[in-house]
């Protein structure tokens, strides 16, 4: 597992951690209840809605270690780096381990369980691992399903509309973005992102995509997508002016409040100077 690679957004937004958190808490209650795990039939002789009430005390002190591990840990690495799967799973991982500890204190010294604190240990591990891992896996699958449905409904509401939109994918073929054709300006790679560049409401705006300019320009060849550059592919409808400074090539691209010169390397000069050509004549034969 490559340390880079980066899971999928939707499973760590602000929401869907708290659906996630809120899940787990359900189904961890549940499962005290009608499990009874750590031993826990034997605590004490107390009646149902006693061990209802108790069970539910020792779930808010176990989501309390997840919502520290959530807010105070994965939030503030996300703000700075794209969070990745190797640090996700170290993260839950981290989150058992914890939860078990807490939990085997807790049986060791407040129940007074005469076994030794690591055999304790062993059994909260291995309980915490259900309470755990199975919510998490099925939040993350829900997750997952949702966003192809997103995903795939607004590729039907795309068609149905029969509307100029163009859409953008991530590197795993899942839908980040889609602009009307009309608003999009062009595309500059940032090493395992593409930038993309378009108008809304008058205003220069930018949306990050994990994915590469090569993969783009094999999915939107011969379109309205021209790479030009190595960094760069532009909308050939934005393009107001190719021109030649000094022994190169230079797009002029009007955005908002100003003008935006995209360079031509010389590699894609003989591409971009031939479609321009082109286009040129076109437009002379339609006049």
């Amino acid at each position: 597992m490559s340390k880079r690679k980066q899971i999928p957004a939707y499973f760590v937004t602000r929401k869907n951690t708290i659906l996630q958190i809120l899940f787990t808490s359900f189904f961890a209650y549940v499962f005290i209840n009608i499990y009874k795990p750590f031993g826990s039939g034997e605590w004490f002789n107390i009646s149902w809605w006693e061990f209802s009430f108790y069970s539910g005390l020792l779930v808010i002190v176990g989501m309390l270690v997840v919502l520290l591990s959530r807010i105070f840990l994965m939030f503030l690495i996300k703000k700075k780096k794209p969070v990745t799967i190797r640090y996700y799973v170290l993260m839950v991982f981290g989150e058992i381990f914890f939860m078990g500890i807490l939990y085997a204190s807790l049986q060791k010294t407040v129940m007074h369980d005469q076994r030794t604190f690591f055999y304790l240990l062993l059994r909260a591990l291995e309980n915490t691992s259900l309470i755990l891992l199975i919510p998490y896996i099925i939040s993350l699958l829900y997750f997952a399903w949702k966003e192809k449905t997103i995903s795939f409904n607004n590729l039907l509401q795309q068609i149905r509309n029969n509307t100029s939109f163009i859409s953008f994918h991530d590197e795993k073929g899942i839908l980040r973005i889609s602009l009307k054709i009309n608003d999009l300006l062009y595309l500059e790679s940032l090493d395992n992102y593409v930038s993309i560049k378009y108008t809304q409401n008058n205003q220069l705006k930018n949306a990050l995509v994990r994915n590469t300019l090569k993969n783009i320009e094999k999915e939107f060849g011969d379109t309205i997508l021209l790479r030009c550059h190595r960094s760069y592919m532009v909308n050939v409808n934005k393009v107001t002016t190719v021109k030649k400074v000094g022994n190169n090539l230079k797009l002029q691209i009007e955005c908002p409040h100003e003008s935006i010169n995209i360079p031509v390397s010389r590699g894609y000069a003989p591409t971009v100077k031939s479609f321009f050509e082109r286009r040129k004549q076109s437009n002379h034969r339609h006049v």
